[in-house]
């Protein structure tokens, strides 16, 4: 079965969403809307993706979404655009037939969300966001570890994710948080989404924030509270010079180790044994939502690694990091 993926949006996302698909055997794209028509360039984010020269050989390009809703015979689409459009492109592509892989976060308030999952159901299609960390090979054999006891549970643990501030972007709406929601909605939801993933909801939250001079947030660490004194944190920073760059990490303390990850290679830590470092796909995260994608548009899984509810949570506990 092939699918025929259109792109909606192709910026940094926008061509790593193009480079996964493109690894993905029944996958065709066949359509691309994006605002300049002349783009062969993928603008660079705080992460290398392998996304920098754009081949769109073969590809249909359009400027006008409606244009190529008519014109093309899609199954699915990815959605790489700015946050504050996310729901309105979403719900547009879910009533025209359309299964939706919506780039993170799902958009930008609790009402915005439930309309697109209100929208999603009454479609009877596919609407996925792309929470990638979910995906990390690194997380991912978290969330494995955790679920095969093989290191017991998890006594505490700790999640940073530090960079400068996105001038990177070259677009004003980073910096209008009306239209990307700052820094928790941005940045601090992977962490806090996939903590929720990794151990459910908890029973109380907690945040504290430093501000750049205009207001804005720039730094934020939050603490979760789940049972048994296990307490979570989460810290996400624009403060760092952009000489530092981008880093991610985790601490993560089990009854029978530490896992930690430096942002280049997880080891692990045990009593009475040297320090070893676990085997993990070679896929990256963006390979692996986008198969996860397209497998479950083709009846090949499902159960979905994240749902529309579980991404609306994310949503929700992020928003609630600003109000602390």
């Amino acid at each position: 079965m092939t699918l025929k993926i259109g792109i909606i949006g192709m910026g940094f996302m926008g061509a790593t969403h193009l480079s996964a698909w493109r690894l993905v055997p029944q996958a065709d794209i066949a359509a691309v809307c994006v605002r300049n028509p002349e783009i062969t360039k993928a603008k660079q984010g705080n992460i290398e993706t392998g996304a920098s020269d754009l081949d769109l050989d073969g590809i249909n390009i359009y400027t006008d979404l409606e244009e190529m809703l008519a014109r093309e015979s899609l199954d699915a689409v990815s959605i790489t655009l700015p946050t504050h459009l996310h729901k309105e492109t979403s719900i547009r592509c879910l009533e025209a037939g359309l299964h939706v892989l919506c780039e993170k976060p799902m958009a930008l308030n609790d009402q915005d969300c439930r309309e697109m999952i209100e929208t999603a159901n009454a479609s009877g299609k596919i609407l996925m966001v792309a929470q990638c960390i979910r995906f990390w090979p690194e997380y991912a054999w978290l969330k494995e570890t955790l679920e095969s006891g093989a290191l017991g549970r998890i006594l505490a643990a700790d999640f940073q994710r530090l960079t400068y501030a996105p001038s990177w972007s070259g677009e004003t709406w980073f910096s209008d948080t009306a239209k990307s929601g700052g820094i928790s909605l941005d940045l601090h939801i992977h962490d806090l989404d996939f903590v929720l993933y990794l151990l459910g909801k908890p029973e109380s939250t907690i945040s504290r924030k430093s501000h750049f001079p205009n207001g804005t947030t720039a730094h934020i660490q939050t603490w979760l509270d789940y049972p048994e004194e296990l307490t979570v944190s989460a810290t996400a920073s624009w403060l760092m010079p952009e000489s530092f760059g981008f880093q991610m990490s985790f601490n993560v303390v089990f009854e029978k180790g530490l896992a930690a990850f430096d942002g280049k290679k997880l080891t692990i830590y045990r009593d009475h044994s040297d320090p070893d470092e676990p085997s993990l796909p070679q896929k990256t995260a963006y390979q692996s939502e986008v198969s996860h994608f397209a497998d479950l548009i083709s009846g090949r899984a499902h159960h979905p690694v994240i749902s529309p509810g579980e991404a609306a949570e994310s949503v929700r506990i992020a928003l609630t990091t600003e109000q602390s």
